[in-house]
């Protein structure tokens, strides 16, 4: 089985949660919101999945999707059969290690969204947020101070816990200070340390 790329069009669906996992997915370019569907947890936004990140792995324990994954904007996924992934680990340590650093970064990302959400007010969630975006994007060499927010309003107060309109004044707030300028899904971050003394509370 071979790695196969595919186009995803806005609002479709990647994966569904309870679905058994067949294959691991990098998101190439665009960007995938999962979705916590759980009972417990009702449509809850957990995590967006930018360029360069994997989906699936928190799956890979008991062999189905926890999540829903649906497309944000037009995305270029790389579909990676879990066969050949595990036949991969087994035959490269290499493959192996940087697998375990996927899941560990993975786990990792889920704690820092509890930091930045923990008694954090509204301004600096939002500051929070658009940084975390940024740092994650420059990471993986694409341009983090100058980026398109395809994800509406709404997905963002739910990810954050907090309203759409609050999440809207933040914005118009944030950019009238001029730290970021917003065009229609465009955000520029103009004053990143700033920002991030907002984030902090400074």
């Amino acid at each position: 089985m071979r790695i196969r790329r595919m186009r995803l069009a806005r609002g479709k669906t990647l994966f569904r949660s309870g679905e058994n996992l067949e294959s691991l997915h990098i998101v190439r370019s665009g960007c995938i919101k999962e979705i916590d569907d759980s009972s417990c947890r009702y449509n809850a936004m957990i995590n967006f999945a930018l360029p360069g990140e994997m989906l699936g792995l928190q799956g890979l324990g008991n062999g189905r999707y926890g999540t829903t994954g649906i497309a944000v904007d037009p995305s270029f996924i790389c579909v990676i059969p879990r066969a050949a992934f595990s036949q991969w680990c087994a035959d490269s340590p290499r493959v192996a290690t940087e697998f375990i650093r996927l899941v560990a970064k993975a786990g990792s990302a889920a704690r820092e969204l509890l930091a930045l959400i923990r008694d954090k007010e509204a301004l600096a969630r939002v500051s929070g947020f658009l940084l975390n975006v940024s740092g994650r994007l420059q990471h993986r060499g694409v341009r983090g101070r100058d980026f398109r927010l395809g994800m509406t309003r709404d997905d963002i107060a739910s990810y954050l816990g907090m309203r759409s309109e609050t999440v809207s004044r933040c914005f118009t707030e944030l950019a009238r200070r001029r730290l970021i300028r917003v065009s229609a899904k465009r955000v520029q971050i103009l004053r990143g340390t700033e920002l991030l003394d907002v984030f902090q509370g400074v």
